[in-house]
């Protein structure tokens, strides 16, 4: 990555304390993010809210409050998931706001207490991560793992949450650059893979393939795609993100294709909001489109038909489909075309997982709190499929079903419509 060159094209985003202080004076603190806030649900402390953060910005940037660790703690258990954003009358530009202000403290007020999370090391480089993916499936398949385990060695080394997170990883396999239609042709899309769905989760990527094939859609898989970018713009480290944003604008630029799909809402919030990191990814950005609001939308051959499921679904909503893309209905109207499909929605379900990126990593209490009360609404579904949107979802929900050692299946729903579908002739 060219970080010199991105430098530039982040700057507009390294906000300095008057912009973020104009920023938070959008806020009229008129509460009503609070009701939707996960970290105010758990704890009722007003500066764990959207309202109380904002207040301890305007703070900070407006020189009425010193910097302390209590202060950025408090900024940084906020998840990010932008539920505030969606109801705010004012519009506060919530996501941008503090993402800006943990940057700030990070470079101008606090540089010394800047947190690296390592994982970032691994995302940027496409083969260290498959070469991680494969030592990890040696790591499983071997025995080293359980030994391991009953050693308490992980434990020791502080692995043992990472290691609970792993899933069962099968063999990584290279992609074709194209993939032709496989029913009367419609026209080619490309499909971004990702880093950590890549490495993790092949099989929704293939399933999205076959299922779009089907349709009658090409599909380009550009080799030079990297990392979205998410968990650097959310780490404090925008010129990374801008310098991903970049490759992948080279990769999928030179396509002449409909639609540029993601599988990981996680992702496409961030593939649709590239604008931020480079004001030239107009036209990528316009073609974004998470795959179930495409499949759901375009018309269904007549000679692809799909297999009777009778059974119940569960349906986990991600933020960044709700909050940030909303476009959270998707899933369900996708899954609809499946006959006798019984679809399942859970309590409170704009609410927060815990997932976030790479915050059931980095706040691990915070995180299972969350996850625990969607894991209670999901057993009282009574199902045995929970599908999903997002990688970093269904990683932390399906560790805390195996810890619960409950028999539910998570994937997703397009790895469940793939099951469904018998093949055109």
């Amino acid at each position: 990555m060219n970080i010199v060159a991105s430098a530039a094209q982040a700057k507009h985003i390294l906000h300095t304390a008057k912009q973020l202080n104009t920023l938070a004076d959008r806020c009229v603190k008129c509460g009503m993010c609070l009701p939707h806030c996960p970290t105010y649900h758990l704890t009722r402390d007003e500066s764990e809210s959207p309202r109380g953060r904002i207040a301890l910005i305007q703070g900070l940037t407006g020189g009425q409050l010193a910097y302390s660790d209590k202060l950025e703690t408090h900024l940084e258990n906020c998840l990010k998931c932008r539920a505030c954003e969606r109801v705010c009358p004012s519009l506060v530009p919530y996501g941008e706001l503090i993402d800006g202000a943990l940057t700030h403290i990070a470079r101008e007020v606090a540089p010394q207490s800047a947190r690296r999370l390592r994982l970032l090391n691994f995302v940027t480089q496409p083969a260290t991560l498959r070469t991680l993916a494969k030592l990890l499936r040696v790591y499983q398949r071997s025995g080293l793992r359980a030994l391991l385990r009953g050693s308490g060695l992980l434990k020791v080394l502080g692995l043992a949450r990472q290691d609970r997170l792993l899933p069962s990883l099968h063999t990584v396999h290279p992609w074709q650059a194209y993939y032709p239609a496989q029913n009367t042709p419609r026209g080619d899309v490309a499909l971004f893979t990702g880093c950590i769905a890549d490495a993790f989760d092949q099989a929704t990527s293939r399933a999205a393939i076959q299922v779009l094939t089907q349709l009658g859609y090409g599909v380009h898989v550009p080799p030079g795609q990297r990392c979205c970018g998410a968990l650097h713009l959310h780490n404090q480290q925008p010129e990374q993100a801008s310098a991903l944003a970049q490759e992948n604008l080279a990769a999928f630029g030179g396509l002449d294709v409909q639609a540029i799909i993601n599988t990981a809402s996680g992702c496409g919030a961030t593939l649709k909001e590239y604008l931020a990191l480079n004001p030239g990814a107009d036209s990528f950005t316009r073609k974004v489109v998470d795959i179930s609001t495409f499949i759901a939308s375009v018309p269904w051959p007549e000679n692809v038909m799909l297999k009777p499921l009778k059974a119940r679904v569960a349906v986990h909503d991600p933020c960044s489909l709700t909050h940030v893309l909303r476009q959270h209905e998707a899933p369900y109207a996708m899954l609809r075309k499946i006959p006798e499909i019984e679809l399942g929605s859970l309590p409170d379900r704009a609410r927060c997982c815990g997932a976030a990126g790479s915050y059931m990593l980095t706040h691990p209490t915070q995180a299972d709190a969350l996850r625990d009360e969607k894991l209670s609404n999901i057993e009282q579904l009574d199902t045995r499929i929970l599908v999903t949107s997002n990688i970093g979802c269904a990683l932390h929900l399906a560790a805390g079903l195996r810890e619960k050692h409950l028999s539910i299946e998570v994937m997703h729903q397009t790895t469940l419509l793939a099951r469904q579908v018998i093949q055109a002739h």
